[in-house]
């Protein structure tokens, strides 16, 4: 991201602000105001120096950085429900405490406001709905100002990608650790899934689903075959409807949606 780019978003915030404090503070006493504007240039001023504070108020994140910062921000910050409106309806999201950096970056993100407003950029039936890697013109500066950096992989063995789980996207050339984006996450909508998949999958992961597992996968479905290659850190908890309806937008050859979906996440009951 270009400096000017950045300085574009520091006057996009200072535009914000002084809208807001236009509208809620009583008029200035114009005998109390000098012909050369002292007084409006002073509150100006004011407003800049509030805004350069609120955008330089956390660090910005790196690949170096992001883990003490983030397990700094899980122990200040226990919230781990959230809402997500979508234009097929409303979802309940909860967060998953043995996956200590993945949920404090998914918190972090909503409470710097990233996804608010985000969009869906891929969507593909019986698999998964992904978004918040949107390339506009907010979502750019956003990163840049909030910092550019992945999240060490945090598999659990019973952290897996049924129906309805909140996981992580990533780059798969040359991320031998399966390193997560910071960004991009995705819900599994999954399909039907067989035993004999499962089995399959056992042999090849060199690991073993629990009884409950599999009939869980056998019951729900799921993308077992995403299993410890992509970290699941929630669960959707209500609002699969709204899921697969969402799931059924027509897309372009690149999955992409041809309507744009846009979506809101907050932490539940702000």
């Amino acid at each position: 991201m270009k400096g000017k780019q950045g300085m574009h978003f520091l006057n996009l915030c200072l535009a914000v602000l002084l809208t807001a404090c236009e509208g809620a503070a009583p008029a200035l006493d114009a005998s109390k105001v000098s012909s050369n504007g002292e007084a409006k240039e002073a509150t100006v001023d004011s407003l800049a120096i509030k805004a350069k504070q609120a955008i330089l108020a956390y660090p910005a994140l790196t690949d170096a950085n992001c883990e003490e910062f983030l397990l700094k921000w899980a122990a200040e910050h226990a919230e781990h429900r959230y809402e997500l409106t979508t234009s097929k309806g409303d979802m309940l999201i909860e967060t998953f405490d043995d996956v200590p950096l993945h949920s404090a970056n998914f918190h972090y993100k909503v409470s710097r406001k990233y996804y608010a407003p985000s969009e869906f950029v891929r969507i593909v039936p019986d698999f998964v709905v992904q978004g918040g890697n949107s390339e506009d013109t907010r979502a750019q500066e956003l990163r840049w100002l909030i910092g550019k950096h992945t999240l060490p992989a945090e598999f659990h063995s019973n952290r897996l990608h049924f129906r309805g789980a909140l996981a992580m996207g990533r780059t798969y050339t040359g991320n031998p650790e399966k390193r997560s984006a910071s960004y991009d996450f995705y819900l599994v909508v999954g399909r039907k899934v067989t035993r004999a998949e499962l089995a399959r999958l056992e042999r090849e992961k060199g690991f073993t689903y629990t009884e409950a597992q599999k009939a869980r996968y056998v019951r729900e479905g799921g993308t077992p075959h995403l299993d410890f290659e992509h970290t699941v850190f929630g669960q959707l908890t209500d609002g699969f409807d709204a899921l697969k309806a969402l799931s059924l937008e027509p897309t372009d050859a690149s999955d992409w949606p041809l309507r744009r979906q846009e979506f809101r996440l907050k932490v539940q009951g702000d």
